[in-house]
């Protein structure tokens, strides 16, 4: 066998390995059974905000044009919090565990290079993860047509997509983070007390973000609202009596 399919072969072993025993986890079974329940309550609201006369926000679907988009963009918004949580959990002591466990020292013995180890547990946090949330926007998606009786169009197809390309990438960051982490931290509490502290850190910036974004859009409204001070002053008081 050459190098290539030795470096393979370890790589979808090591993988499986991980994504068998990563979806056993409390924590997968517990996280994500609430980002299905969050998910779930996203699209309720998301169903009834439909009946009402809801104005278009800035960058989200059209709840009159699109609607199961704009149900499914709800349902992002409820779950989007426990899925980062979801993914450092899956990924926050991949390596300190090994390590705890004696089990890290038998695989670097063996002629496997680190990057394909840490690229396997990679792969295996985000077929758990990711392979959950896929599951759960597909199946949502399939039961919003047949509720609402309504064939999505092409371009409902290509956001739903392009929102499941942009998780995924969001998604694989933070278990990139976990990942690492992991590598510089000697035990599973160091690497939880790690995880929870870059957490709440990207938190805190992500909301920031948002929050100096909607204040920039505001300011952008607001600036095109005509100024009709120089006509109010200029007017006559003599005329105006």
């Amino acid at each position: 066998m050459s190098e290539f399919s030795e470096d393979a072969h370890a790589f979808l072993t090591i993988a499986q390995t991980e994504f068998q025993t990563v979806i056993r986890t409390k924590r997968f079974l517990f996280f994500g059974t609430i980002f299905v329940l969050l998910a779930l309550i996203g699209a309720y609201y998301g169903n009834t905000d439909l009946t009402h006369s809801i104005s278009p926000t800035s960058g989200a679907p059209n709840p009159t044009t699109q609607p199961i988009n704009y149900i499914i963009s709800v349902a992002f918004s409820y779950s989007q919090i426990i899925l980062t949580i979801l993914a450092l959990a899956l990924s926050y002591d991949a390596l300190t565990r090994e390590r705890s466990e004696r089990t890290l020292v038998q695989l670097l013995v063996r002629p496997i290079k680190r990057s394909t180890i840490l690229f396997g547990k990679f792969a295996a946090c985000l077929a758990a993860a990711g392979g959950l949330f896929v599951a759960t926007t597909l199946i949502l998606s399939i039961g919003l047509s047949l509720i609402t009786r309504k064939v999505p169009s092409s371009s409902d197809i290509d956001y739903l997509l392009l929102s499941i390309g942009v998780m995924l990438l969001y998604l694989m960051s933070y278990i990139a983070i976990g990942l690492l982490i992991s590598s510089l931290t000697r035990t599973s509490l160091d690497s939880l007390l790690g995880a929870v502290f870059v957490w709440i850190l990207l938190l805190i910036f992500t909301y920031a973000g948002i929050a100096l974004g909607l204040n920039a859009i505001n300011l952008g409204a607001t600036a095109n609202i005509p100024y009709r001070s120089e006509e109010r002053f200029s007017r006559n008081p003599e005329t105006d009596l």
